[in-house]
Order: structure tokens, then sequence, then C-alpha cells
């Protein structure tokens, strides 16, 4: 390689290496994640996708929640009451999947809405006891794999992690 990181190695050369051996796929990950021109969001995203796909596909299978359900559930519990649009403006999710979510979890009677009488267009959403019971049964889960992945980092790295993602996320309206 020639140290160009817009270089495709693949559309120069054969693998010396088969696809199932580790120090190809290391490589190949160096050159892309590590290395490659848009590193940054590669890791970021990488993490997101190791830390999301594990959760919501034990939330669906052991508590039937999915990750917009989650969303809901987490910030009616962490913060209180608040508007569907509020929980898409918080999360970044569309709104027409904040809206299935919000079906779906008030016909299983975890939330409820409370219509706003001067505009009916708008339903305050309201966590109740039953929704919050199933959001306590999801903590396990998503806690255990959020410690699981940040267990690499010592107590002084965390904090670090901690200001950096603040920084990066009291950027996210110039986005």
């Amino acid at each position: 390689m020639d140290g160009n990181p817009m270089k495709s190695h693949a559309a120069t050369e054969t693998p010396a290496q088969s696809v199932d051996d580790t120090a190809y796929i290391d490589e190949v990950f160096h050159a892309v994640v590590t290395n490659g021109p848009i590193n940054d969001a590669w890791r970021l995203t990488m993490w997101a996708n190791y830390y999301n796909e594990p959760i919501f596909t034990a939330l669906a299978e052991e508590v039937d929640v999915g990750r917009d359900e989650f969303n809901v559930m987490s910030c009616l519990a962490s913060y209180g009451s608040m508007l569907a649009k509020t929980i898409c403006d918080v999360t970044g999710r569309p709104k027409n999947s904040i809206s299935r979510a919000v079906n779906r979890l008030a016909g299983r009677k975890l939330i409820r809405r409370k219509v706003n009488a001067n505009d009916r267009r708008e339903s305050l959403l309201i966590l109740n006891e039953d929704g919050r019971r199933l959001y306590e049964r999801t903590l396990p889960i998503v806690v255990g794999r959020q410690t699981l992945m940040l267990d690499v980092l010592s107590a002084s790295e965390r904090r670090v992690l901690d200001t950096i993602l603040n920084k990066l996320m009291s950027a996210r309206h110039a986005w």
C-alpha cells in the first residue's frame, strides 16, 4: 500500500488470505475503520451497531419491546410526560417510527395519551405503572451491554469519554 487512504486495496490486489482469516479481517478493518478517510464516523457507527443490534434483538425476544418502543419508554421514564414530537427531537428518530411505537405501547396499555384541549392533534404521553415496570425490566439488559462495552475503559478514560460525548451532543442542533 502506498499510504493513500483513498486507494482501494481490493481493486488493486487479490487478498493473500482467506476471508475467514482473522489477520486478513483485521487488516481490512484497520484500512476501512481505523485508517480510512471517515474513520470517526465508522468507529461511532460500529460501536453503536455492536451495542444496538444485540440490545434490540434481546428486548424483542425477551420482553417484546422494539427499538422505538424502548426509546419512548426511556424518555418518559427518565424525564416524565411529553409529546411524541419531543421524543423525536430528543432521539433523532423519525416521526412515523415514534408514532408506531406510541400506538403499540398505548395498545398494550403501557402508556396513556392525554389530548391537548387547545390542539387536539397533540397528546401528552404518560408512562403508566405497567409501562414503568416493563421499562425497569429492560434496564438490566441495556445497562449490562453498556457496561460490557465500556468496561475496557479506566475510570478516568470513562470521564473523558463522557466529556467528549456531551460536547458532541451539545452541537447536535448544528447538524
